[in-house]
């Protein structure tokens, strides 16, 4: 029994608006969903088994501690079979049951996979493999932002720090789900105009990812061939989607024109109009916040407030909505406490400027265990300034924080 590799899964045990345990493949062992991808229709989840003639488990790699269970599971199945002595057509019927969703991890989700995912996404040139995975990231993000949008902000904005050399991935990841947290929760847009914003900003930039990854490491300014990239990316990108098949031409406008300033947006007539105003807002927003190896990036305070008010001064209403979103302290931002001490946000709070903050550096600026909570709504603990990610030298573990 340790030969086997793939075995067939019970359809009827896939439960829908949750994430999957592991992933799917076709009976050739070809992805079909991603571990963590959510079903939402019985539509989507019949279309996939059918295209793979059934989904099957891929037994291959087994680091996975709910992978290795599931196999343990299906082996005692077929072993009780055996022992009961049935055909060769009954051990064939023998299929996987999913877990039950008491027993499913509820952090799936791992956020470095999925910035990988999204960089081959980017980077392919295959229509049939970018829309298999552009439906996967949708899904799956869509999910997060709703049931664990403090989790997802915190995981991005640190591996948006973390992996520079995946700028393009994780900048347009951030922009997706800035841009769906915004929209769904301040603006209350409806959920085809969500949907439509969030494959919009995981695709605007793919006519230039070889490029954004390679500035974000360079030290010098750009040069004329550099910028003649720069400026056609725009159109590049329109051209690559509609190469793999888009003919949506929403989607495919507001990616030829998401650099486009537009004012007061909320009062245009057009709908792309409208997404581009909030899509170039979140683009700009997020980009502050990125550091490069050619300058640091802006504080917190400084892009919160550059994105609260437009060049006259004036209150922008979707940079107010994009900051109501994210909370004035964002997570993953460092701030120094009325205690003294540094900490880590990793909630908002009902109040936008009291978040929870995690404890990183006591008032000595020694190191302690990420495990000690600071709620900042507690005077004693009020934040008292945003602390540049640069002045942080202490190396975060996520994955306790996520759990925390």
């Amino acid at each position: 029994m340790k030969t086997i590799r793939l075995a067939p899964v019970d359809l009827q045990s896939i439960r829908l608006d949750m994430p999957l345990p592991f992933g799917l493949v076709d009976r050739h062992g070809v992805l079909l969903a991603q571990k963590g991808f959510v079903f939402q229709n019985e539509s989507t989840l019949n279309m996939l088994a059918e295209r793979g003639r059934g989904f099957f488990v891929d037994f291959s790699d087994l680091r996975d501690p709910q992978l290795r269970s599931a196999q343990r599971d299906y082996v005692n199945q077929l072993m009780n079979r055996l022992e009961s002595q049935s055909t060769l057509g009954e051990l064939a019927k023998v299929h996987l049951r999913y877990p039950k969703s008491e027993y499913i991890d509820e952090r799936l989700l791992d956020w470095p996979d999925i910035v990988e995912i999204c960089n081959s996404m980017l980077r392919t040139r295959d229509s049939k493999f970018f829309n298999q995975r552009l439906e996967s990231m949708i899904a799956i993000l869509t999910h997060e932002v709703k049931a664990n949008p403090d989790k997802t902000l915190l995981a991005l904005f640190y591996l948006a720090e973390q992996k520079p050399h995946l700028y393009s991935s994780t900048h347009s990841i951030l922009v997706c789900a800035i841009c769906a947290l915004t929209a769904s929760t301040v603006l209350h847009w409806s959920d085809a105009d969500v949907n439509l914003l969030m494959r919009c900003a995981l695709t605007m930039n793919i006519g230039m990812v070889a490029l954004q990854d390679a500035l974000t490491l360079q030290k010098d300014a750009t040069d004329l061939s550099q910028r003649v990239l720069i400026n056609a990316h725009e159109a590049m990108s329109g051209h690559l989607l509609e190469m793999f098949g888009v003919d949506d031409k929403d989607w495919l406008n507001i990616v030829r024109s998401h650099h486009a300033t537009i004012k007061d947006p909320l009062h245009c007539k057009h709908r792309s109009e409208r997404l581009v105003g909030l899509l170039h807002r979140v683009d700009v927003f997020t980009a502050k916040l990125s550091s490069r190896v050619s300058r640091i990036s802006l504080s917190s305070s400084q892009v919160m407030k550059s994105a609260y008010y437009d060049e006259l001064g004036k209150i922008d209403v979707l940079g107010a909505a994009i900051v109501k979103a994210v909370g004035v302290y964002r997570p993953g931002s460092f701030v120094k406490l009325a205690s003294g001490e540094i900490a880590v946000v990793i909630r908002r709070g009902k109040n936008t400027s009291a978040p929870t903050t995690v404890l990183i550096l006591n008032k000595y600026g020694i190191p302690v265990a990420s495990d000690n909570v600071r709620e900042t709504s507690d005077r004693n603990f009020a934040i008292t300034s945003v602390v540049p990610s640069n002045d942080i030298h202490v190396t975060l573990n996520l994955d306790k924080l996520l759990k925390i």
